[in-house]
């Protein structure tokens, strides 16, 4: 079992030698099978996304006549989704149906958090 700071400093003015000033906490070391297996659980690798699900899904969410026309850019902070649109007309004919496109998105697995829509224009 490791000193603490304070016995270590003690020991090493009896023995004439430097004390830690380092305000750094020492951790006990860890093996590189778990750091990895912590990062891909703890920054999703390899699991679907919601991003991903949706692009899977596109021209059913949004229908055949849009789909090739607009484009998830991503989700935001917020929950909401960001999608670029070619055109004004677009964006304002996207409005009419956003109810219907939130109501399929949240229908989607790893979706439901998703609050809302932005038609931004790209």
């Amino acid at each position: 079992m490791p000193f603490s700071r304070d016995v270590e400093n003690l020991i090493a003015n009896l023995r004439n030698l430097p004390e830690k000033r380092s305000r750094a906490r020492e951790h006990p070391t860890k093996d590189l099978a778990s750091l990895i297996e912590n990062c891909f659980e703890h920054y999703e690798i390899g699991k679907e996304t919601p991003e991903s699900i949706i692009a899977e899904n596109w021209t059913q969410i949004i229908g055949e006549r849009f789909a090739s026309r607009c484009a998830l850019e991503r989700i935001d902070r917020s929950g909401r989704m960001v999608i670029q649109v070619a055109n004004p007309i677009l964006r304002r004919e996207l409005g009419f149906v956003e109810d219907r496109i939130m109501t399929r998105v949240r229908s989607l697995n790893r979706c439901g958090h998703i609050r809302g829509v932005v038609f931004k224009a790209g």
